[in-house]
């Protein structure tokens, strides 16, 4: 009897972890801390020289590595009109220093875009209107993230 029910329970958790495999590598948009692949959605194909509509959502979705795309879900501001994502040394940042081309998702729709990893002078400023967006955030915590300027393409 006891045989049984710890057969079952086997199988049960065979096809769970089964059914996981199979959502997992079908996924197309980030869950959570999960990335996804390509993104879904309207993509827009004209150039934005203000990205200031961004600020009505609460995140934005990023989509690296076009040859084998790779989304994750980003935090963000917009300063002067120009669009910035920010993120730690993660693995999603490194594929966007290694190629810049990338598209974002701001609410449903989609935009093409180039990020530059800020650094000199424009990264204190990135830095700045990150810790106006974001005053919780230590000293410490904002000089550990890379900055990067999305612009449309």
């Amino acid at each position: 009897m006891v045989e049984k029910i710890l057969k079952g329970i086997a199988v049960g958790f065979a096809l769970l972890m089964v059914t996981i495999l199979v959502l997992y590598l079908n996924r197309s948009d980030p869950f959570g801390t999960i990335p996804g692949k390509r993104l879904k959605g309207e993509e827009v194909t004209e150039l934005i020289d203000d990205w200031t509509f961004a600020n009505q959502y609460r995140r934005v979705n990023v989509e690296v590595r076009p040859s084998d795309p790779y989304s994750v879900n980003a935090g963000y501001f917009v300063d002067d009109g120009n669009l910035y994502i920010s993120s730690s040394k993660s693995r999603w940042a490194q594929f966007l220093v290694q190629d810049p081309n990338m598209r974002i998702r701001v609410g449903d729709k989609l935009y093409r875009g180039r990020a530059t990893k800020m650094e000199g002078a424009h990264l204190e400023q990135a830095r700045k209107a990150y810790s106006d967006k974001y005053p919780n955030r230590t000293p410490e915590q904002i000089a550990e993230r890379w900055f990067f300027r999305i612009t449309s393409r």
